[in-house]
């Protein structure tokens, strides 16, 4: 029973069979086989209905496809979208699921993400502090894909964990760089750990060492092992330089010629250099340091620098040193650009988490704590 040139309804067997050759469709023989001759010539004039509304490429569609094509026209139209914009929709999926670079684990991210840390040149220090915030997060979540992970997982460890305040906050913006930097290699699309909630950390007036304090500390330090750590406690609190900047400054960038120590870009937290002048009680103290130890960097021991605060009997918190020279510089002198410039950080920086209120009359006194002998009286540093 033919229709057209290659188009044909054929009993074949038990059966009937609908044939419609390559010439037709211009691509490849459509054989399809039914049970009775009414089926195979419905079928027949389902395919020469295609073929006359959309061409050969209909003839590819499944029935199976045509209902999944109409199913996502009419979400798109339910969602306000002309159902032309279906290649779009389909071409954004694909988009938003690279199989290749989504599936990455939270592990091989965070290698990545290091990587680019130490090809930046970032300081060693400032790597580790970024490494273990990373390195503990990937202990637990390292064989997750982290294209998978979601905002709830990441605060249901923060509570299992028990971060707050400061810590819960310094976890979040540390997995936030982590996500950013993965958004930026496609391995996901969305910055969770951005979307949770940020706490509120409660400002606190850094503590300080009084004039009092500082002499003991200064005398714990001269009398322990030959003073061997009297250096790094003068520095830190007469100077404010950093504890791991004074670690790294050599002795011949200490000049008691100009009254000025030199933080070189290498010693330097941020990569700045910069000169810290030298009062004269700090003077003072370091002409007690013997010549011949004045090589190298400064001298620092997690052993001796416990047995020093140990002995002095001053209560102890983290910064200590820098926050006392720099609240108590700023009191003497009202200088705020002078101090920054010595500490090497921004004003906002420091009057948020650097200064705490002192009167000039205890600014000035700070600043005349030296050793025992009269401070006209001191060795001259460099005999």
């Amino acid at each position: 029973m033919p229709n057209q040139a290659g188009v044909k309804v054929r009993k074949r067997g038990a059966s009937w069979q609908v044939d419609i050759g390559a010439k037709v469709t211009g691509n490849k023989r459509i054989q399809k086989s039914y049970c009775t001759k009414a089926e195979a010539t419905a079928e027949l004039a389902k395919l020469l209905n295609s073929l006359r509304s959309h061409g050969n490429e209909a003839l590819d569609f499944t029935p199976a496809n045509w209902r999944s094509c109409k199913e996502a026209i009419r979400m798109l139209e339910e969602k306000g979208f002309p159902a032309s914009q279906i290649t779009d929709a389909v071409a954004f999926f694909l988009d938003q699921n690279n199989s290749a670079a989504m599936n990455k684990t939270v592990a091989a991210v965070c290698n990545e993400y290091m990587e680019s840390k130490r090809q930046a040149g970032l300081a060693t220090f400032t790597l580790k502090g970024y490494s273990w915030k990373v390195d503990r997060f990937s202990k637990d979540f390292g064989s997750r894909v982290l294209n998978e992970i979601t905002a709830a997982e990441i605060e249901h460890w923060f509570n299992s964990e028990k971060f707050t305040g400061r810590h819960r906050s310094d976890f979040r913006r540390h997995l936030t760089m982590l996500w950013k930097f993965a958004i930026t290699r496609d391995y996901c699309r969305r910055n969770v750990a951005a979307s949770i909630t940020r706490v509120k950390v409660p400002q606190t007036t850094p503590a300080i060492l009084t004039a009092d304090d500082v002499r003991k500390l200064m005398c714990a330090a001269r009398d322990h092992n030959m003073g061997s750590m009297l250096p790094f406690f003068a520095i830190g609190c007469f100077c404010g330089i950093r504890p791991t900047e004074i670690q790294r400054t050599e002795w011949n960038n200490i000049n008691f010629e100009t009254k000025q120590i030199y933080v070189s870009k290498k010693a330097a937290k941020t990569g700045q250099d910069r000169f810290v002048d030298m009062p004269e009680n700090l003077i003072a103290w370091m002409a007690l340091v013997p010549q011949k130890v004045r090589t190298g960097c400064q001298r620092y021991s997690r052993a001796e620098f416990e047995a020093v605060r140990k002995n002095s009997g001053v209560i102890w918190q983290i910064d200590i040193m820098r926050h006392s020279a720099a609240s108590h510089l700023y009191a003497k002198t009202h200088d705020s650009g002078l101090v920054t410039a010595q500490m090497g950080h921004e004003l906002n920086v420091f009057l948020k988490h650097y200064r705490q209120a002192v009167t000039q009359k205890d600014g000035e006194a700070y600043f005349t704590v030296g050793p025992n002998e009269p401070l006209e009286k001191s060795v001259p540093p460099n005999v």
